[in-house]
């Protein structure tokens, strides 16, 4: 990445920890009006001087107003589950209101739309493959959900502000609150995904992806009670369970947060620990590593982590275990489910009207 594609997102009222009937991972329009102290510059990912490479996808505060003063190719997209809360009150200066919505929908499952629906959103707000793309939000999810569709496609340089509005202003910078027209333009300079690689979009692709790469990794993204099948996450998916095969790879506490993943400030945490965590449970850079979730919010936020963090071969199962549980119902030998922990006297496997051992 020479240059950097800024999605902005306010979501932090979308990531509480509730879940909405008609929307996937967290996009509950709750909001919080707690502050959280700054989190210690040893506990964070992303330090106040950070050297920023083609690697880097979490990004400070400071580099991102360089980037607004001394880059006229950036573009601020404020990211959100329909209305960003609170924008008109004040805002990055020249961020654009973006809704995850034009990228994915209910209708399907909350999985990512088209390409040419997601290059046509993209373009409405002057994006296009060489544009610096600058996304933020005070929890991560809404945030990396736009900005890996946007490297999915092939925006050339995309950056994720980290700690989102609150890390602008901690660093005592300047809001705007006048909103900055989008740009259209007539074309995303390409019509070819740049990094097809990265999304498994269906079950069916997700089998013909184990089958084809023996070392691959799955790797659930979700809360505890979820893996274990306590519960579902969601008042719209009444099944609980994961994907057979599913490796716990401790990343939320509930379906609205990616919280061993970030500090209370939702700046990214230092994640010597999480690296640790994942080594120990053979989720390592050597693999080929995919992750998911519920619907895919969850899953893009350790995606982009994991990438940063010299994970070259990542990918996204978008479909998650929402459309894993609907084509299990269909085809469950096709598809089994697990439930509690591979191992362990609580693990059982449901691949048919009988759960087996």
């Amino acid at each position: 990445m020479k240059k950097s594609l800024i999605v902005l997102g306010l979501a932090a009222s979308l990531f509480m920890g509730a879940y909405s009937s008609v929307s996937a991972d967290c996009k509950t329009g709750n909001s919080s009006t707690t502050v959280a102290k700054p989190a210690a510059e040893k506990d964070k990912l992303v330090k106040d001087s950070q050297e920023v490479t083609d690697n880097t996808y979490f990004v400070n505060a400071k580099w991102v107003k360089d980037q607004i003063k001394n880059n006229p190719k950036t573009v601020v997209l404020s990211v959100a589950y329909g209305k960003v809360p609170g924008f008109s009150k004040g805002h990055v200066p020249t961020a654009m209101q973006f809704s995850t919505n034009n990228i994915e929908s209910e209708k399907n499952h909350w999985n990512i739309l088209s390409p040419e629906a997601c290059r046509k959103a993209f373009t409405k707000y002057g994006v296009t493959k060489d544009t610096n793309l600058i996304v933020y939000s005070p929890d991560v999810m809404a945030a990396s959900r736009v900005a890996f569709v946007a490297y999915w496609l092939g925006v050339k340089d995309v950056k994720i502000m980290d700690g989102g509005l609150q890390a602008w202003k901690n660093a005592g910078y300047s809001l705007e609150k006048k909103s900055t027209e989008p740009k259209k333009v007539d074309s995303f300079g390409t019509d070819k995904v740049a990094h097809p690689e990265v999304l498994i979009s269906t079950p069916n692709d997700l089998l013909k992806d184990e089958k084809a790469n023996k070392d691959m990794v799955l790797v659930s993204t979700r809360s505890k009670k979820e893996y274990m099948g306590n519960i579902s996450g969601y008042n719209y998916i009444k099944n609980t369970g994961e994907v057979k095969g599913a490796v716990y790879g401790k990343i939320s506490k509930t379906s609205g947060d990616v919280a061993y993943l970030t500090n209370d400030d939702k700046t990214m945490k230092n994640p010597a620990e999480e690296l640790k965590y994942w080594k120990d449970h053979g989720i390592t850079p050597d693999k080929e590593v995919v992750f998911y979730c519920g619907t895919g919010w969850r899953a893009t936020a350790a995606f982009f982590l994991a990438k940063e963090e010299g994970y070259n071969n990542v990918k996204i199962y978008d479909g998650g275990w929402y459309d894993w549980d609907k084509s299990h119902q269909k085809d469950p030998k096709k598809y089994p489910v697990q439930k509690g922990t591979p191992g362990t006297s609580s693990y059982k496997v449901y691949a048919g009207n009988e759960a087996s051992r």
